[in-house]
C-alpha cells in the first residue's frame, strides 16, 4: 500500500525518487526473506527424509508411502491455518520442518518393528497388530509429553512464541495420529505389500503324528510339531 501511494505522488513529481526507511520496512523485508528460505528448507528436508526412507526400505514406492504419515501433520495443521485465515509468520513456518522431523522418529520406530515381525514369518496383518501393541504406548506417551511441554509457551506475551507453542503441540498430536492410525491402515491395505520382504522366511518343518511314531524319540522331539 505504501508503495502504491508513493507511486501516485511521484507521478506529480517527474524525476523524483523515494526510499522507504525505518524499522518496520526493514523487518518486513527480513521476514519475507526468512519465509522464502524456510519454504526452501522445508522442501529440502522433505527430499532428504524421503531419500532416507527409500534407502532404509530399499524401495522407492515404499519410501513414498512411508512419507504419507509424516506430511499429514503439515497438511492438516497448515490447512486449518489457511481455513481460519491465520497469518503466517516466521514462528509459523518453522513448525513445518520441525514437525516433519519429529514425525519421522515415530514412523521409523514403527516400520523397523513391523519389518522385524515380518522377518519372523508373521502375516502382514498380524505384524501390524503386534507392532501397534509394542510401539503404540511409547509413541503416544512421548508425543503427549512433548506436546504438553510445548504448551508451556502458550501464555507467552510475544505472539510469535505463543503461536509457535500451540502449533507445534498440534503438529505433535497429528503426527501421533498419523503413526498410530494412518500408518497401520496403510500397512494393512494392499499398499502394505510394498514393505514385505522379497523372500518370506521358510516355515519350520512339521510331520504328522503317524510319521513321528516310527522315529527315534530324540528325532521325534526335534521334528515333530503337533
Amino acid at each position: 500500500d505504501l508503495h502504491v501511494m508513493a507511486q501516485e505522488v511521484l507521478r506529480l513529481q517527474p524525476g523524483a525518487d523515494h526510499v522507504v526507511t525505518g524499522a518496520v520496512p526493514l523487518f518486513l523485508r527480513t521476514q519475507r526473506a526468512v519465509l522464502d528460505s524456510l519454504v526452501t528448507s522445508s522442501f529440502l528436508a522433505f527430499g532428504i527424509i524421503l531419500l532416507i526412507f527409500v534407502v532404509q526400505l530399499k524401495s522407492i514406492p515404499a519410501g513414498i508411502v512411508a512419507m504419507i504419515p509424516n506430511i499429514a501433520p503439515i497438511v492438516v495443521v497448515f490447512g486449518l491455518i489457511s481455513y481460519y485465515g491465520i497469518r503466517v509468520d516466521i514462528g509459523t513456518m518453522i513448525t513445518a520442518s520441525i514437525g516433519l522431523g519429529m514425525a519421522v522418529d515415530g514412523t521409523l520406530h514403527f516400520l523397523e518393528w513391523f519389518k522385524k515381525e515380518l522377518a519372523e514369518g508373521k502375516s502382514r496383518h498380524a505384524a501390524v497388530a503386534s507392532t501397534v501393541t509394542h510401539c503404540g504406548p511409547a509413541i503416544w506417551q512421548t508425543s503427549w509429553m512433548i506436546a504438553l511441554g510445548l504448551l508451556v509457551l502458550l501464555p507467552a506475551e510475544l505472539l510469535l512464541i505463543s503461536r509457535f507453542g500451540w502449533l507445534m503441540a498440534a503438529m505433535v498430536g497429528v503426527a501421533m495420529l498419523g503413526d498410530l492410525v494412518l500408518l497401520p491402515q496403510l500397512l494393512a491395505c494392499p499398499l502394505g505389500r510394498l514393505f514385505e520382504p522379497a523372500k518370506r522366511p521358510p516355515k519350520s518343518e512339521s510331520v504328522s503324528a503317524e510319521d513321528a511314531i516310527g522315529m527315534p524319540s530324540a528325532a521325534a522331539a526335534v521334528r515333530y510339531s503337533p
